[in-house]
């Protein structure tokens, strides 16, 4: 009476899926955006160039190894680093600021300070280890 149909077997061809995962890897890469880290710009002195700087024109900050900020005697907060050091260009604009920082201070604490000094428009900035004993 009724003959069943023999039951086909369905199969999907796999032969191109590598050329396919392949051509997808590509796209993205291509059509992403790749960031490039935005490092501290850092103009460094000619080699052998070394200039006497007289002791007025000097502001110290000093990072210790606990991340605490110091100028001269004073302990400040990162944020306090702006307004202290505009307010000594603004009095001594030849004024030299002599970032140093201990080699166990952590490395947020030094680039914080190097930031907030870039908000004060510090142009003249020495950045030095503290010698510890």
């Amino acid at each position: 009476m009724f003959k069943r149909k023999s039951e086909q077997k369905i199969s999907i061809p796999t032969a191109s899926t590598g050329d396919i995962a392949f051509l997808l890897i590509i796209f993205f890469m291509v059509t992403s955006i790749f960031s490039r880290e935005k490092g501290l710009k850092i103009v460094l002195p000619p080699k052998g160039a070394e200039v006497k700087v007289k002791k007025e024109n000097i502001l110290i900050i000093t990072v210790n190894p606990y991340g605490e900020v110091m100028i001269g005697d004073q302990k400040v907060t990162i944020p306090e680093i702006k307004s202290i050091v505009q307010e000594a260009l603004s009095k001594n604009p030849e004024l030299v600021v002599a970032l140093k920082v201990s080699r166990k201070a952590p490395y947020k604490i030094m680039i914080d300070a190097f930031d907030q000094l870039k908000l004060a428009k510090a142009e003249k900035i020495s950045l030095t280890p503290v010698k510890e004993e």
